[in-house]
């Protein structure tokens, strides 16, 4: 195949995967927002895995005496490689010559190319958000796919991961609020800082709402309500001093069966919501995207401060002729901090 860029430049392509590749992120794979994406020049994701967590105090001190001597965190350096990952789509010769015929211009193949690469573009987000939903339920990410076997164990201490005394499916006697409220007090105990946001799924959302500590606390003189809303939940929990939480339910296509990117009856318990290109914002973690080798080919023309992040190309075979449109990347999702990622097993 070869690089063919009659009909789209390939630096022209990339600009447009990479804007749906953001609109994605932001409307349907939303978990950047607490593993927000990172472009760095390289092959290899590098960071300081640990934290400051609780504050250290100082000592007074008498007049004329030595200050006393502070310490510093336990540091471990963390390295590993980006796996690449890509996907293509093939426009074969009648699609072609039927698009240029309903269309009436090449306009109508550059549509149909701009289509495949966002196509491509989805399947690289959903395989990505299922890596970051791998990472922050288990601690870990396990691939094992199209020849890579291997499994990044980021040591998230046992304690970050719970189950209540009572399922909250028993919405009867379950207790939800005394649940997250102790786990909170650990949650800020171990990391010097409260829990931030939890994600749910919809149907641990129904047990809240169903559930009956929890309709009892809206009570009136006429009695409890049947089922509570969204907001007088997200209120409640504001007013037991707990953060809010964010509903998600995103499903994907692996091996042709619907898979959840997050399992129903889990909560996570994470640091505060940031912007998906906010890496800094947070010391929880992030998505690393590398280099791939076809940013540097002098056919795609992207600038070198560019290079980073998915591309996407148009490549043509002569013998059939068609056209290939491919969309690459080398990307993985990392705890920094995993103790800043809690799960709770809720039913």
């Amino acid at each position: 195949m070869y690089l063919d860029s009659t009909y789209i430049e390939p630096a022209q392509l990339t600009g447009y995967v990479r804007a749906a590749l953001a609109d994605f992120q932001i409307n349907q794979f939303q978990l950047a927002q607490w593993l927000p994406n990172r472009n760095v020049d390289d092959l290899d994701y590098r960071f300081q895995q640990g934290g400051e967590g609780l504050s250290e105090a100082a000592n007074f001190r008498s007049y004329d005496t030595e200050a006393q001597i502070g310490s510093r965190p336990g540091i471990t350096r963390v390295t590993g490689e980006l796996p690449p990952i890509s996907r293509k789509l093939r426009l074969g010769e009648y699609d072609r010559l039927r698009q240029r015929r309903e269309g009436g211009d090449p306009d109508s193949i550059v549509l149909g190319l701009e289509g495949d690469a966002e196509r491509n573009v989805r399947s690289i987000a959903a395989r990505i958000e299922l890596a970051r939903g791998d990472a922050l339920v288990n601690g870990s990410i396990t691939l094992n796919e199209n020849g890579i076997v291997a499994t990044v164990d980021f040591s998230r201490p046992a304690a970050c991961s719970v189950t209540p005394s009572i399922a909250w499916s028993d919405t009867v006697n379950a207790v939800p609020i005394t649940d997250l409220t102790a786990w909170n007090v650990a949650y800020l105990a171990m990391n010097g800082e409260p829990v931030g946001a939890y994600v749910i799924s919809t149907q641990m959302l129904t047990y809240l709402a169903q559930n009956a500590s929890l309709r009892n606390l809206a009570a009136t003189v006429v009695g409890a309500p049947t089922m509570l809303s969204r907001e007088h939940l997200q209120q409640t929990l504001a007013a037991f001093g707990l953060p809010p939480f964010f509903v998600y339910d995103a499903q994907v296509n692996v091996n042709s069966a619907a898979t959840r990117i997050l399992p129903s009856n889990k909560v996570l318990m994470l640091p505060p919501a940031v912007a998906p290109d906010a890496w800094e914002d947070t010391q929880l973690g992030g998505t690393f995207w590398g280099t791939t080798a076809e940013a540097l080919e002098p056919g795609y023309g992207i600038e070198q401060s560019d290079q980073p992040g998915i591309v996407a190309g148009v490549y043509n075979t002569q013998d059939p002729v068609a056209l290939w449109t491919k969309a690459s990347a080398i990307s993985l999702p990392v705890l920094a901090n995993p103790k800043l990622g809690w799960v709770a097993t809720v039913a």
